[in-house]
């Protein structure tokens, strides 16, 4: 059961949620340190805002690190120039693509975002996006025109049952998926476009974005035919439209992709991204995504990316997917940075495709790079039975 405490900072985060009502009329946008007139509508969202952003400081969902906060604040801090001082930046655990920005000036972004970026100027490009609805005020036009509906009530419904951590990545995972207009959608994308590329940031940036979340798209299978952005415009339409952008930026446009220091940053995390996005259970999207970061892998992260990918066809479980899986545990255990597992999973695979000798090699291999795992005992057995069998 939800406190009402709990129930009232759900609500508020749902307002980042709400289906697009009719059109409110244009509202200036915010200025560098503006706070809302006391008593004014927009002075009522930011006081929700307020009451969701002091219980999410201490969610169990936040990311905490030092350094990839600072790095991915920085870039942020860059995009919004003058509105820096306004600006808070939290990193969600989700491994969904999404980020968010409230009114008042908190930004969000998810784990399974920076997964998929992979570079400075695609992330500056996301964050630009993102800064560009709080300017515009975009949540006050539609918070107007929502106090006058049912939506208030309808809210209430949807947060019925959610645990804090649950409805707070629940909650945002719905925030960029279906909160804004279409329309502003495009003004964020055109506005975010700009500051990027006034930072000198490769303008292709976001044709590379949404050509991975189209391929993501149309590789799930549960979803295929529609966007999975509900409300935003298609994929397809948001990839010509950004495309057509990047083609007519001016000749001396920048080239700053910023790929290894992004890279850098998001390393330490690699693996627990990727773990995350196996949870997901859905493989089809998960080789897509991992396939995507794969092709231009630094010889740091190779051998990790080829180990999650074989995770992924070995988990699919296809009539050629065992096979996959053995060629990407052999290709990932090639590479210094392959996990100790993946020796042990290529001990499974050879075991099973009839080789005992390559099999018994892979699993002492995997118990000399993991000595104190926790399954040690069971591989044991597995290696004596190798062993008696082989001449």
């Amino acid at each position: 059961m939800i406190s009402g405490g709990r129930r009232c900072t759900l609500l508020a985060l749902a307002l980042w949620a709400l289906t697009p009502f009719a059109h409110a009329g244009q509202v200036p946008a915010i200025r560098p340190g503006e706070k809302p007139a006391p008593g004014s509508t927009e002075a009522e969202l930011w006081y929700g805002m307020g009451q969701s952003e002091r219980e999410l400081k201490d969610a169990p969902v936040i990311v905490r690190d030092p350094a990839l906060n600072a790095y991915v604040r920085d870039v942020a801090c860059r995009v919004v120039g003058d509105y820096c001082g306004d600006l808070r930046v939290y990193i969600v655990e989700s491994p969904v693509f999404n980020a968010s920005m409230a009114p008042n000036g908190a930004m969000i972004v998810f784990t399974g975002a920076l997964l998929r970026m992979q570079d400075e100027s695609e992330l500056a490009l996301v964050l630009g996006h993102e800064f560009a609805h709080y300017r515009q005020r975009h949540s006050l036009r539609m918070w107007t025109n929502a106090k006058s509906t049912s939506a208030l009530s309808a809210t209430f419904t949807i947060m019925s049952g959610f645990s804090l951590a649950g409805g707070v990545v629940q909650m945002l995972g719905a925030a960029g998926l279906s909160g804004f207009s279409r329309d502003m959608e495009r003004e964020a994308d055109q506005l975010g476009f700009s500051r990027a590329t006034e930072l000198l940031y490769d303008p292709t940036a976001g044709s590379r974005v949404w050509a991975r979340m189209l391929r993501e798209e149309q590789a799930n299978k549960r979803r295929r035919g529609g966007s999975v952005f509900a409300s935003h415009p298609r994929t397809a339409e948001r990839l010509q439209d950004i495309t057509a952008a990047a083609a007519n930026a001016p000749a001396d446009a920048g080239t700053e992709r910023g790929m290894a220091a992004y890279r850098a940053a998001m390393r330490p995390f690699l693996a627990r991204w990727l773990d995350a996005e196996l949870s997901r259970r859905m493989y089809d999207t998960s080789i897509q995504v991992i396939e995507d970061r794969k092709a231009g892998a630094s010889e740091d992260e190779a051998g990790l990316l080829a180990y999650y990918l074989a995770e992924a066809y070995r988990r699919r479980g296809g009539a050629t997917d065992a096979g996959k899986a053995a060629d990407l545990y052999a290709e990932a255990i090639r590479h210094p940075d392959a996990p100790a597992t993946a020796w042990r999973e290529q001990g499974h695979l050879l075991r099973a495709a009839g080789q005992p000798a390559a099999a018994a090699a892979a699993f002492r291999e995997y118990l000399g790079r993991a000595p104190a795992a926790s399954d040690r005992a069971f591989i044991e057995q597995d290696l004596k039975a190798l062993e008696a069998t082989t001449p």
